[in-house]
């Protein structure tokens, strides 16, 4: 699942960063968009080539001065070899790749998100990262229409307009199945009711089985879609997010868009209310602080459940944050546009506890 290759990327920055000395030792960190999707890529002299060499070349003069001083320049050109015969000699299972390294060697991550193509050096940069992750969203819709259901998965990035999406037809077939029995009147009440509940119970267990499928829209024969969530057991209901009247004919790249529209604005609503939990609970000594000071001294003692940071942010602001908290096994969350600002209000950073202070 999403979750599990998210957590395996964490686990592995986590353990090289903690056995790296990372607090004194300037890292390097590469990211590369070596998108297999994009045309530009499967050229002999791929487009992501081209952008990192020139990246490189930027870095090397930026820094010249300090690379001379840590007499790294060598052992940049060795962490080069290093990263181009990596990106070049297997085939990547991701849309791009992160890479961190202390000149010595280096740890490499795929993700499943496109970032550009961009060298660092300093501190860890795992920001960037974080948030791709962070925004990335699986969004099941399901359709009904008389007996018939149609699922369609679509993938969100919310500050890109990358949208993909794909149709589910397993799951639409073991849900179907059973309400397409020949000699039924669809119309009767009991018809309807059985039909009902068999969905209800198929998507019960489709969800519970899949927890990178954080959102559900439910849509066509609005009746149905309504009477379908009020049988789905509880912790699958609080997942649908919305019920809107898409037609059930409408193709996968209409249904993608108006999931697009619906997604924008749940996610927007989403990080607002977050913020304004934050602010409420930290307010009465409930389980959140805000602010710097607070936040530090909550993770020095193993409070932090989740780190909720502004996105974007000052270049360097909360680099240090960050990577502890990830090492103290906190989540992360990244809230955006009006809710970044008005957090940006108490402090830019917060954090959930994992008990209140009273």
């Amino acid at each position: 699942t999403m979750q599990s290759q998210i957590n395996d990327i964490l686990a592995r920055f986590s353990e090289y960063i903690s056995t790296h000395n990372y607090p004194d030792t300037p890292m390097l960190t590469v990211y590369a968009d070596i998108d297999p999707t994009n045309p530009d890529n499967q050229r002999e002299n791929p487009a992501w080539l081209i952008e990192l060499k020139n990246e490189v070349k930027q870095f090397e003069e930026e820094y010249a001065d300090e690379l001379k001083r840590r007499k790294a320049q060598k052992r940049l050109a060795n962490v080069e070899q290093m990263v181009l015969s990596y990106l070049r000699d297997r085939k990547p299972s991701g849309r791009s790749v992160a890479l961190f390294s202390d000149f010595e060697d280096y740890v490499a991550v795929d993700l499943p998100v496109n970032m550009s193509t961009r060298v660092y050096y300093g501190f860890p940069q795992v920001k960037h990262l974080l948030f791709a992750l962070d925004q990335y969203k699986k969004y099941l819709v399901v359709l009904f229409s008389g007996a018939e259901v149609r699922l369609v998965n679509v993938y969100l990035t919310r500050t890109t307009e990358d949208v993909t999406f794909e149709t589910d037809h397993d799951k639409m077939r073991r849900i179907s199945r059973k309400s397409m029995e020949a000699g039924q009147d669809r119309r009767s009440p009991e018809y309807q009711r059985r039909f009902v509940k068999e969905v209800a119970g198929e998507l019960n267990h489709a969800l519970m089985d899949d927890p990178d499928t954080e959102r559900v829209v439910l849509g066509g024969n609005l009746e149905l879609a309504n009477a379908v969530k009020n049988g789905l057991h509880p912790t699958v209901r609080e997942h649908v997010v919305a019920i809107e009247s898409i037609d059930f004919k409408a193709s996968d790249q209409e249904i993608a868009a108006a999931v697009k529209g619906i997604g924008d604005d749940y996610e927007q609503a989403h990080d607002m209310a977050e913020v304004e939990d934050l602010i409420r609970l930290s307010s009465g000594r409930g389980a959140a602080v805000l602010e710097r000071e607070g936040v530090e001294a909550a993770l020095s003692r193993g409070q932090v459940k989740t780190l909720v940071l502004p996105y974007p942010m000052e270049a360097s602001a909360f680099d240090a944050l960050i990577v502890d908290a990830l090492l103290n096994g906190a989540d992360i969350e990244f809230v955006y546009g009006a809710a970044a600002e008005r957090l940006q209000e108490f402090g830019g950073i917060g954090a959930k506890l994992y008990y209140s202070l009273r």
